[in-house]
């Protein structure tokens, strides 16, 4: 497993679990799926779960990007869980430059980050 994607149309929420690398055979195989989700619900929450990152495809970074930058005023709500040092400060320094509600957990409190999504 790289990346794996579930959504939830009740609380309008995606959660993505990352372990290794992202591929571009990752990015497109969630990427549609996620942009019909954001234009059906119209505002979504997220939850990021990276369990352990080996870096992505260099195929995959110029359009995350476009995607981000299209759909951020779509997504109220991050949470970012992970027990890699690096992550917690860098997705913060990131939720500071936008609108988007973000908090960061560890891996051992992913039922909090849910509960916290589940009641925005």
């Amino acid at each position: 497993m790289t990346v794996e994607y579930e959504e939830d149309a009740e609380t309008k929420t995606v959660e993505l679990t990352v372990a290794g690398k992202v591929t571009r055979e990752d990015y497109d195989r969630i990427v549609d799926r996620m942009q019909g989700f954001i234009d059906a619900q119209g505002t979504v929450k997220l939850i990021e779960v990276i369990e352990s990152l080996d870096g992505f495809a260099p195929s995959v970074i110029w359009p995350g990007i476009k995607f981000d930058f299209r759909n951020l005023r779509h997504i109220s709500h991050v949470a970012v869980v992970s027990d890699i040092g690096w992550i917690g400060p860098v997705a913060k320094a990131a939720g500071a430059l936008v609108s988007t509600k973000l908090r960061t957990y560890d891996l051992d409190d992913l039922d909090a980050a849910r509960e916290w999504i589940a009641s925005e």
